[in-house]
């Protein structure tokens, strides 16, 4: 029983050292998935916001801020602060989160 314990805690350490963006692609599958369609996480097919293929090559976040990353962490923490009755919800992201969030939507420069 306790190498099956050790084996499930493992586990999730691996899958994150196979892909260092795994953390990543969990948030996204679990709280941005339902709106977004985003390159690399296929549970994430949403048509309600826009597709975040090619974000990182995109001038502007929300029509609003330069797309730095400073900005994606504001951004993806307080959407409604930045643009108040936009579309996207306060979902509350810790800090942590929304840095692997921008890290991760950084690498998406495809269009």
């Amino acid at each position: 029983m306790r190498r099956v314990i050790t084996l499930l805690l493992l586990v999730p350490s691996l899958a994150h050292a196979a892909d260092p963006q795994a953390a990543a692609k969990a948030i996204i599958a679990t709280q941005c998935s339902a709106c977004h369609r985003v390159p690399g996480v296929p549970a994430a097919m949403g048509d309600i916001g826009p597709t975040l293929k090619g974000i990182a090559k995109r001038p502007l976040i929300a029509g609003k801020l330069p797309n730095t990353s400073p900005n994606m962490i504001r951004w993806l923490m307080h959407p409604q602060q930045v643009s108040p009755g936009t579309t996207m919800p306060d979902i509350g992201l810790t800090e942590d989160q929304a840095r692997k969030l921008a890290a991760y939507l950084s690498t998406l420069d495809q269009q």
